[in-house]
């Protein structure tokens, strides 16, 4: 029985420590990227009303909850982990037609939100999507909240001790 092998699975995080000299270029053309989804959205079939395909709506708030967060990702390396990993949490969007996980929590004005969690392999990245909608709003937008980079793609037995 063959075994599929992903050929062009990347480390993000070895693939941020060899080109942190390029930050600024990475990050900008990232910023560039993220500056046209926010006009146009992300078409997504996991989220269907009636016969139409919701769009993801791309706001300054997941850049900022990605990008400049206070506390968390303070590295250039983690910040550049989470850059790289931007098309394929659009190719995943595109692509999957369920979300696995659902979650409900208060912000802190009170207002309620359904988080859903989107899981999938894109070249042998696991790849997490958190997507954000506001539960009680009557005209609600899916917005995307978060992406990054879980693990690889598992490596078989026999195929790792070939490796070594």
């Amino acid at each position: 029985m063959g075994s599929r092998k992903f050929l062009q699975k990347r480390n993000l995080l070895e693939e941020s420590k060899s080109k942190i000299k390029d930050y600024d270029a990475i990050i900008g053309r990232t910023r560039k990227d993220y500056e046209l989804l926010r006009k146009i959205g992300i078409p997504c079939k996991a989220f269907i009303d009636g016969n139409q395909i919701q769009t993801i709506q791309v706001t300054k708030q997941c850049w900022n909850h990605i990008f400049k967060h206070p506390i968390k990702r303070q590295s250039r390396i983690e910040k550049l982990e989470r850059a790289l990993c931007l098309n394929m949490a659009i190719k995943l969007l595109e692509r999957t037609t369920t979300y696995q996980e659902v979650s409900r929590e208060r912000d802190k004005g009170g207002n309620q939100h359904l988080f859903f969690g989107i899981i999938g392999y894109i070249r042998g990245n696991r790849i997490k999507v958190v997507i954000r909608k506001q539960e009680k709003n009557t005209d609600a937008k899916f917005i995307l909240f978060s992406f990054y980079q879980t693990s690889q793609a598992p490596i078989r037995k026999d195929e790792e001790k070939k490796l070594l």
